[in-house]
């Protein structure tokens, strides 16, 4: 996967020094050089200078250079987002990207995206995911699909004797095709071919074994992928399961467009919402929050394959949510 070079323009030593720490211990996908100052000689491999003073203190006059909005004291994760947009949206204005985009106007169509996650494990987010998923593509006309970010996946919530291509797999493919060659037409059919439909007509990839390979994604690349998927497949929702994975989802929500997504957060029936809502993290205009009721006998088991039923009583709890869904526009 990418990995974003950060050259770090600040005079201050001991903040330069704990940026890159902080970056190594918690941020995969970007790695931090420091320099005094950048012009013409700046590394070909850099994604990104960047600097907190203006220009004529700090250098950084390189078309690389950029200057956060949140500030200096914003957050390491604050500030690498805003980096890493910056230097995605570079390569996409080049033309180094995967996709290639007309007018400036994004791929995904305003609610495509729906993200799902939870404060605490073991609270059916997963289960509530694909039924949303299954909802819209049985009984709502559309085209959708169902994504797992999760560290792990749950191979049991994945139907006995479907064809599907490994998510690694497509992954595999998906670089070699883009990278190597950055063919879209290829792309393309590689996902109609690595995908398969359970008998809901919900589009899915086989889960991973062991870490899931999602998992590693920046959200640039997730955003890439999200992109390509949707076109291959002519998808109008995409249902993404971040699980517990709140850092990772807060990420996501800061780079991609405000229009495009919304939020579905799964708690306990009678629990209150969690501190993401508090702190404001997420747009409060397009997050929901919904309660499933634990019904054993939704959830049927057959030879290892636990089977999301949506024809029962926790099926009425997913309509009701998917109608809240589409008052939203998409």
């Amino acid at each position: 996967m990418k990995n974003y070079t950060v050259c770090i323009l600040d005079k201050d030593i001991h903040y330069t020094k704990a940026f890159i720490k902080a970056v190594a211990v918690g941020h995969t996908g970007f790695s931090v050089i420091a320099r005094h100052d950048c012009g013409a000689d700046c590394p070909e491999e850099t994604d990104v200078c960047l600097r907190f003073e203006p220009e004529d203190k700090n250098g950084g006059t390189c078309e690389k250079s950029f200057r956060p909005a949140c500030g200096k004291y914003g957050g390491v994760t604050a500030i690498l987002s805003e980096a890493g947009k910056f230097a995605f949206d570079r390569d996409m204005a080049a033309g180094k990207g995967a996709l290639k985009y007309g007018d400036g106007v994004s791929p995904l169509n305003a609610g495509s995206l729906l993200c799902a996650y939870a404060y605490k494990g073991g609270l059916g987010t997963s289960c509530a995911a694909i039924g949303i998923g299954r909802e819209f593509a049985r009984y709502r006309g559309e085209k959708a699909m169902y994504l797992s970010l999760e560290d792990i996946e749950d191979e049991g919530l994945f139907p006995a004797g479907l064809s599907a291509m490994r998510t690694e797999e497509v992954l595999y493919r998906y670089l070699r095709l883009i990278k190597l060659s950055g063919g879209n037409d290829e792309a393309d059919r590689l996902f109609v071919s690595a995908v398969a439909r359970d008998e809901y007509g919900l589009y899915r990839f086989a889960p991973d074994t062991g870490a899931g390979s999602l998992a590693g994604v920046t959200a640039g690349e997730l955003y890439i992928l999200l992109a390509n998927v949707s076109r291959a497949l002519g998808l109008s929702r995409i249902v993404l399961d971040f699980g517990t994975r709140l850092n990772f989802l807060f990420e996501f929500a800061s780079f991609i467009k405000p229009e495009e997504a919304l939020f579905v957060e799964m708690r306990q029936e009678g629990g209150g919402s969690g501190s993401i809502k508090r702190q404001g993290l997420l747009n409060e205009e397009r997050r929901l929050s919904a309660a499933f009721p634990y019904c054993a006998e939704d959830i049927r088991k057959t030879d290892g394959y636990t089977d999301v039923g949506i024809a029962n009583a926790f099926g009425l709890a997913v309509k009701e949510l998917c109608d809240r869904i589409e008052g939203f526009s998409v």
